[in-house]
């Protein structure tokens, strides 16, 4: 049936395929599954650096704790209950550890750890209260 002004088409029903001249497209190119073992690996080795940092910075915080220290050690009080292992150049250093006993609770500190050690002066514990703990006996160094 032809109506003035030209031929009449049908309505198209479908996606209308690209007329000639037109840019086609570029097919979508599938993408590569990623690899679940690389992203593991990065992941557990992420995880392995943070977990060295934070034992590395504990390890820095604590090491010149007062139960820390060894026979020989010097140590300076650095509160009521408190002693800081320094060198013993150090005009800080004012105490010495001249024995450290194990596995003493705070009454036996005070009353009989160090009567073995004439030279000490004064005894440090370091434990949790009711439980055993380590005592220092410290002898002034005359500083």
């Amino acid at each position: 049936m032809m109506q003035a002004g030209g031929p009449q088409y049908p309505e198209p029903t479908g996606p209308v395929p690209p007329q000639a001249g037109m840019p086609v497209p570029p097919a979508a190119t599938p993408k590569k599954p990623k690899n679940p073992k690389r992203r593991q690996k990065i992941v557990l080795t992420v995880f392995l650096i943070v977990v060295a940092a934070i034992l590395a910075l504990v390890w820095v915080a604590t090491r010149s704790n007062g139960e820390n220290a060894q026979v020989g050690n010097c140590v300076t009080e650095s509160g009521e209950n408190y002693v800081k292992i320094v060198d013993c150049g150090d005009s800080s250093a004012t105490l010495k550890v001249v024995a450290r006993v194990e596995d003493k609770t705070q009454t036996e500190a005070q009353v009989s750890a160090c009567t073995a050690y004439p030279d000490a002066d004064q005894v440090f514990w370091e434990g949790k209260e009711g439980e055993t703990g380590v005592v220092l006996c410290l002898a002034k160094t005359g500083k």
